[in-house]
């Protein structure tokens, strides 16, 4: 069984996340269900995620899918921090004002984030002393992270959102390294202020917050797939309604808006996991892109650290596109390898190798 919601978790209850046989599952929910944590209608946050081993791996990826939103949240703090020189109480503000309302309300991490930059110790505020590093991956704490990177490359999984949340995680461990390439740079590609630093900031920090919604959108939308993939290879039978419950509260993805429109989604037991299939859900990501597309274009511009936040925006554009590089890419492998090519007047047809060559440079 998968269980979420952090140390504190133990007091004021999990999200669990429980897999196996029926008839086992039958003895243990109503313990479960009165330990769990409850959502908003008191509904406890524990049901039957499937058969086998479905539960640690449903909350496996519920740890990537939390890479992915954490990264972009942190992005969007440093966009704040040093792209718009607020101070953490202005950047609490936001992040207060976010999650009463929209998108992102009731989000547990947009939540934490206020508490997180509020908070002071001895008068001075804990996150200025706070290190860039997080070695929770490399010193072995925590293997979920990796895992779920793993799995989705192992399943064919694109989920760039969740990927490049762990890049910078590993990136970030290495602080000596960090220290020895900026000195190698003969410096460093310095994060520099925003325009709108020095006027009226509320319609970037209004695109901010929709583009962190879309990130988070995204990493669901990611992981789901992973899951969908791994249970369609292990037969698990995994309830989806179910683990949009278990995620509803008590655990660290919760965002009610989100689960809100998955639980509609996946009410009739029968729906697409694939939520890029879903015209609620492209609809929302679509109304999200071109603010999206605004922060990422700012935060190149100005070097500014988004690799979830970019991450997405590719994955929206390429997800949804049929004119990729990919046909100069598969061009060069024919080239080279004869590794062969379909042709554009064929059906879109399954990824399967092509059935066509052309000798390139005849030998």
């Amino acid at each position: 069984m998968g269980v979420s919601g952090g140390y504190q978790a133990a007091r004021r209850g999990p999200s669990m996340c429980p897999g196996g046989e029926e008839r086992a599952l039958d003895m243990a929910m109503p313990l479960l269900r009165q330990v769990a944590a409850k959502d908003s209608q008191g509904n406890p946050c524990v049901a039957k995620a499937g058969m086998g081993g479905s539960g640690h791996y449903v909350k496996m990826i519920h740890n990537g899918i939390e890479h992915g939103m954490m990264s972009a949240l942190a992005e969007a703090w440093q966009i704040m921090s040093i792209g718009l020189r607020m101070t953490y109480d202005e950047i609490a503000d936001v992040f207060s004002s976010w999650n009463e309302k929209g998108e992102l309300k009731d989000c547990f991490l947009v939540s934490i984030g206020a508490d997180i930059c509020r908070q002071k110790d001895q008068g001075k505020h804990v996150l200025s002393v706070v290190e860039d590093k997080v070695a929770q991956d490399v010193d072995g704490s925590e293997g979920t992270g990796i895992w779920s990177q793993t799995e989705a490359v192992r399943l064919h999984v694109p989920a760039p959102s969740l990927t490049t949340a762990h890049f910078i995680r590993l990136a970030s461990a290495f602080r000596a390294d960090r220290k020895q390439m900026k000195e190698a740079f003969g410096g460093h590609f310095p994060v520099e202020e925003w325009s709108e630093a020095k006027g009226d900031n509320k319609a970037v920090i209004e695109s901010l917050r929709k583009a962190v919604y879309a990130a988070f959108l995204a990493s669901f939308a990611e992981g789901l797939n992973i899951i969908d993939q791994a249970n369609k290879e292990n037969r698990w039978s995994i309830d989806y309604s179910a683990v949009v419950q278990i995620w509803r509260d008590g655990c660290i993805i919760k965002a009610y808006h989100i689960t809100d429109i998955l639980a509609e989604i996946f009410k009739k037991g029968n729906a697409d996991v694939d939520l890029l299939h879903n015209e609620h859900i492209t609809q929302e990501l679509a109304e999200a892109f071109p603010a999206l597309k605004e922060i990422v274009a700012k935060g190149v511009e100005h070097n500014s650290i988004i690799p979830s936040l970019s991450a997405t925006l590719e994955f929206l554009k390429y997800s949804t596109n049929t004119i990729l590089p990919t046909q100069f890419y598969e061009a060069q492998l024919d080239y080279f390898g004869k590794h062969m090519f379909d042709l554009k007047s064929e059906p879109a047809g399954k990824p399967e190798t092509g059935k066509h060559h052309f000798e390139w440079n005849p030998a």
